[in-house]
């Protein structure tokens, strides 16, 4: 959108500023020049004298704007009231006056535009209001006569700007509506939230890649909040920062196509460098705490994992310091947040073999009011500008709710296992902690867990929650096959069951319905765990439709391939999965160089850091 200002709408050529604001004022024109005389020669005396007498019936001023009956008999006006033509002749209507359109139009522009950055500043005052920020101080301002906008420039808050546009565009499927700030001779002005982009169709475009296939799987905050707080300017519910590392993790998400102007490689870089440089440590607003939770993503999909897991950290011990709102929909949004940023934490930690942080919240597994609106709200399968994809039914709160309670299982495995304390773990305890598990897929509900016989898609978040269920079983079970003094053939049948249904899930599901170009990075991490332990132990397969050790490395490579064009991480990914078929005696596939990519020049091959920038270990496992 490119920035443009008001169309400049001008006096007549030769009107005064005075004539303008009054239209009775008249302004003097000469008597010296008459424009209709001909040009060259002198006049004789008989033209001059006619002349002369014809221009001393002239009144002794002239009115462009003249009264309705000077307009109707095409005379000349002087601007009175009543003016010298109406009073001298019988007339049967009033001298009226009436005001040029121009004028009004110009004055009511110039009214809208005060009366929005006075609105503006409004709100920018009533919001640090609300979240305790500074009263005192802002109310013995306001005592003072301190101007709105001194306050606001003092508070620190977001200065004014052009108040004409807003991005993103109305999309019939995105949760953003349109702003009605379009007026004549307005144009497209500097956004709001973001420097980086300024077309709408691009914003629009990766706000609705994000809340397609990010969203639903790592729900860090109330979409319709960010949507309203977006749409209004306000910083109740959105921020710069939120708002550019959104739209940085979304360029990863982009796919090409021929007739594309913008580079989103480079702008997902511009994104995440703006959104660093708004993120501050001492800056406990709920949207900075969301900002960093979703950096966490956009660094896991780049390869620095590293960096990723200080983001979610930080993000996690910044919850209990979140500045209070006393306004509607804050429940809700913290809600969200703390239910999002603590099942990031565990399946973080389930896919890099670490202990969760405990993350204390009483509002995992409620029912709330707004879980209806969220599971019948819309989900689309959007993938390009442009696109018309169909709606479908979300389920956003059932999952989020059921993952919640498959979490909190998790976790407590992750406790178990990776704690330095206490005594030796026993076979029991982990027999107990499966049986947990298979207690949660049998309670799940049918709308979930119930689509092998029916021809309905499924929804990628959906099945990501049962690819992470099935990763869960195999994990937990594994330490098992190698467990002195346990008859491990009491549970390799189970794990390779759950190895399979995973890949099945995948590759039945998954990628005829969506590309693996769009899955989210723990899934891929997912994959890894599950090609590994059939590839490791059970290499010759069975009969029907399971994979044996080179199929499953074969899939492994072709899931991986798909995700690297937009997610970086799928390179050392695949090199890890390489060396694992390697050391089991696997068979690579016949088209590996088709299906693994170099490094990025100048590097020849991954390395060490590669490997840790990916899962921040030297290996999946």
């Amino acid at each position: 959108m490119s920035s443009s200002n008001f169309r400049k709408i001008r006096h007549s050529f030769g009107e005064s500023s005075a004539s303008a604001s009054n239209p009775s004022q008249s302004t003097s024109e000469s008597t010296g020049s008459d424009p209709r005389r001909p040009r060259g020669g002198k006049d004789s005396p008989a033209e001059s004298s006619a002349s002369s007498s014809k221009r001393r019936r002239l009144p002794e001023s002239v009115t462009r704007n003249a009264c309705l009956n000077c307009k109707k008999a095409r005379a000349k006006c002087d601007g009175n009231e009543p003016c010298k033509r109406c009073a001298t002749r019988v007339e049967t209507s009033e001298c009226i006056y009436q005001i040029h359109i121009k004028h009004p139009k110009e004055e009511l522009v110039k009214q809208v535009k005060e009366l929005r950055a006075k609105d503006h500043m409004t709100e920018q005052i009533l919001q640090a209001l609300s979240t305790n920020e500074k009263v005192p101080e802002i109310l013995e301002r306001l005592r003072n006569g301190n101007t709105y906008d001194s306050i606001v420039e003092w508070l620190g808050r977001s200065p004014l700007v052009d108040f004409e546009s807003l991005s993103p565009r109305e999309s019939h499927h995105s949760a953003y509506e349109p702003s009605d700030h379009e007026m004549g001779g307005v144009g497209a002005s500097k956004p709001f939230w973001t420097a980086v982009a300024s077309d709408t169709a691009i914003l629009d475009h990766l706000f609705q890649l994000y809340f397609a296939w990010i969203h639903p799987v790592h729900t860090l905050f109330s979409e319709g909040r960010f949507a309203d707080s977006y749409g209004r300017r306000l910083e109740s519910y959105c921020s710069s920062a939120l708002v550019n590392s959104v739209c940085a993790l979304a360029c990863s998400l982009h796919s090409a196509v021929n007739e594309d102007e913008a580079d989103y490689e480079r702008l997902g870089v511009e994104f995440s460098d703006a959104a660093r440089k708004s993120l501050e440590l001492d800056d406990s607003r709920l949207t900075t705490i969301q900002a960093f939770a979703v950096m966490h993503l956009v660094d896991c999909a780049r390869g620095n994992a590293l960096r990723a897991a200080a983001y979610v950290r930080i993000s996690t011990l910044c919850l209990p310091r979140a500045t209070y709102q006393e306004n509607d929909g804050f429940v809700e949004s913290w809600k969200a947040t703390v239910r999002g940023i603590r099942n990031l934490n565990i399946e973080w930690a389930q896919m890099t073999f670490q202990a969760p942080p405990i993350v204390e919240s009483a509002a995992y597994y409620s029912i709330e009011e707004v879980d209806a609106i969220l599971d019948n709200g819309n989900w689309y399968h959007y993938r390009f500008a442009k696109e018309q994809p169909e709606a479908r039914r979300s389920l956003l709160a059932t999952t989020n709710r059921e993952k919640s309670k498959l979490n909190a299982i998790l976790q407590d495995i992750a406790t178990m296992i990776y704690s330095q304390r206490g005594p030796s773990i026993s076979a029991r305890q982990f027999l107990y902690q499966y049986g947990r598990l298979r207690a949660w897929r049998e309670e799940l509900p049918d709308e979930l867990g119930n689509f092998e016989d029916s021809n309905q898609h499924v929804l990628p978040h959906v099945l990501y929650l049962l690819v992470l269920y099935t990763t869960a079983i195999v994990q937990l079970l594994r330490p098992l096959l190698d467990f002195e003094g346990f008859p491990s053939f009491l549970v390799e049948g189970t794990i390779w069951e759950h190895a399979q249904e995973g890949l099945r899930l995948l590759d039945r599901y998954y990628r005829p319905q969506y590309t693996f170009r769009y899955q989210p990075v723990l899934q891929m991490l997912a994959c890894l765990q599950l090609v590994d332990i059939i590839a490791r132990f059970f290499p010759e397969g069975a009969e029907g439709n399971s994979k044996d050790g080179p199929e499953a490395i074969q899939f492994g490579m072709e899931l991986l391939m798909e995700s690297r064009v937009g997610f970086p991480v799928a390179g050392p990914l695949q090199e890890m999965l390489r060396r694992s078929a390697i050391e089991c005696a696997i068979l690579l596939p016949r088209n590996l160089t088709e299906l693994m990519l170099s490094p990025t020049a100048p590097q020849r091959v991954y390395g060490m850091d590669d490997f840790l920038g990916a899962c921040t270990r030297p290996t999946y496992l």
